[in-house]
């Protein structure tokens, strides 16, 4: 999916959700509607696979307006597992072997939160890694270190009072290439 598409389609999402969770239903009031669609945790720790860290990585996310919704940030540390890659002649001989290394990543981002009611809350966000090492995936053009931008959109769903679980997509980019398809990205935390 070209990169461009990947924006039209978000932008045109988040702004089709906040107009919807700006209206409150017909038998609520304003202040009940804001009462029900945030609560007071404002902060996660949360484990996460892949999406912008490529890897596994330990984030922590906090919103800045005291409530679980509204502009926020995340960041973490990461790790990029070793791989393998190959590819076999004819008869099963490999043709090639390359051996990459772990990696360390750093995921830093702002994100938006939109919460049509409390359980169900969705994010769109848009940050820059640095990967402590080599990112083929990515970029080809560096071989010590490499920056990559992303811009992610996620469905998060808080289970019961501190649980929650988030899910989608990130599309991750760097100076010489776009990644040809979304990078999925799953992650369960602690809210607090």
């Amino acid at each position: 999916m070209p990169i461009r598409t990947f924006i039209t389609v978000l932008a045109l999402t988040m702004s089709g959700l906040y107009a919807t969770a700006q209206t409150p239903s017909s038998t609520d009031s304003t202040a009940n509607f804001s009462k029900k669609t945030s609560d007071t945790y404002k902060q996660v720790i949360s484990v996460v696979f892949a999406g912008p860290a490529c890897g596994m990585s330990l984030q922590y996310d906090i919103r800045f307006n005291g409530t679980s919704t509204g502009l926020g940030a995340r960041a973490g540390i990461g790790y990029v597992p070793k791989y393998i890659e190959g590819h076999e002649e004819w008869k099963g001989r490999p043709s090639y072997e390359n051996i990459y290394k772990p990696k360390a990543t750093i995921p830093v981002g702002l994100n938006y939160v939109l919460a049509p009611s409390v359980k169900h809350m969705i994010e769109f966000g848009v940050g820059v890694t640095y990967v402590c090492g080599d990112s083929l995936w990515y970029d080809d053009i560096t071989t010590s270190y490499a920056w990559l931008g992303w811009i992610s959109m996620n469905y998060r769903r808080a289970v019961g009072k501190h649980l929650l679980m988030r899910v989608g997509l990130s599309a991750v980019a760097s100076k010489s290439q776009v990644a040809d398809f979304p990078t999925p990205e799953w992650s369960l935390g602690y809210r607090f």
